[in-house]
């Protein structure tokens, strides 16, 4: 049984539901023994409805909330306050002062999309239609697990969730990563959300769209620390049992070297 989940998010990112109470609450109810909040980074001046708050109306209130929570029940679990962020360079000096003052005790990395020096969205690596596009997302989470902020790799192999065909570039990129992962003692992410949203029809594959088959094989080979994510949107979702044994299975099928809770947190 699982005694820690560090990807949760709150209703703050406009596509999750539950009291930030609710989700604790859950988790003692399974016996956890470690919850992390891990919302989608609220950014200032960055507004991304329905993805992720507001940093002007939405992140002091987030941090009071957790905090509050951390205090109510530090004899019955142990509560972390973090974010998943994206490798976004421009925001780098933002993320680390929060981590460096202790605003933040962890993040963990969703490379979702690639943005400018506008801080325009140029590229959503859900939809990776060319190699230059897979190299950027390389790229930029290479940059992210080098920089010391980041705890966690979440669901790694997002770039091939719209990918039939994993041909000499895909290899070089999963490859790449892992080794960066290794090298910077980050835990690759075994996300349960993916399980969760179910098989579905990619090109003329069926599947999840992660975790993936073709990127934990070579996680497995490589001897590279894993982690079960229940990037849980929902209170109920914290232990999905059906999920889990999944998850669990997927881990086990491919002989990964879990690891149970994250040492290096503020």
């Amino acid at each position: 049984m699982l005694k820690a989940n560090y990807h949760t998010h709150t209703k703050r990112c406009g596509h999750a539901t539950g009291e930030d109470e609710e989700y604790v609450l859950e988790a003692i109810g399974k016996g956890f023994k470690t919850l992390g909040f891990s919302d989608h980074a609220m950014i200032p001046n960055f507004d991304e409805p329905k993805v992720r708050g507001s940093y002007q109306n939405d992140f002091e209130n987030y941090l009071e909330s957790i905090n509050s929570l951390k205090k109510k029940y530090e004899n019955k679990i142990n509560i972390y306050v973090g974010f998943e962020a994206e490798s976004f360079p421009n925001f780098f000096p933002f993320f680390k002062e929060l981590i460096s003052n202790g605003v933040l005790d962890y993040m963990i990395l969703g490379n979702h999309m690639a943005i400018n020096d506008k801080n325009e969205i140029v590229t959503k690596f859900s939809r990776i239609s060319n190699a230059s596009q897979l190299y950027q997302y390389r790229d930029l989470a290479i940059i992210a697990m080098k920089s010391g902020m980041y705890s966690v790799f979440a669901h790694p192999d997002y770039y091939l969730q719209s990918i039939s065909n994993f041909d000499h570039d895909c290899k070089k990129v999963a490859r790449d990563l892992i080794d960066c992962a290794i090298e910077n003692d980050i835990p690759l992410e075994v996300n349960v959300a993916g399980i969760r949203n179910g098989i579905k029809q990619i090109g003329d594959v069926n599947r999840w769209i992660y975790p993936t088959d073709f990127f934990f094989e070579m996680a497995s080979k490589m001897n590279a620390k894993c982690i079960i994510g229940q990037d849980a949107h929902a209170p109920r979702q914290i232990y999905d049992d059906a999920c889990v044994y999944e998850a669990v299975s997927f881990s086990k099928k491919h002989d990964l070297k879990l690891v149970d809770v994250l040492n290096n947190l503020n």
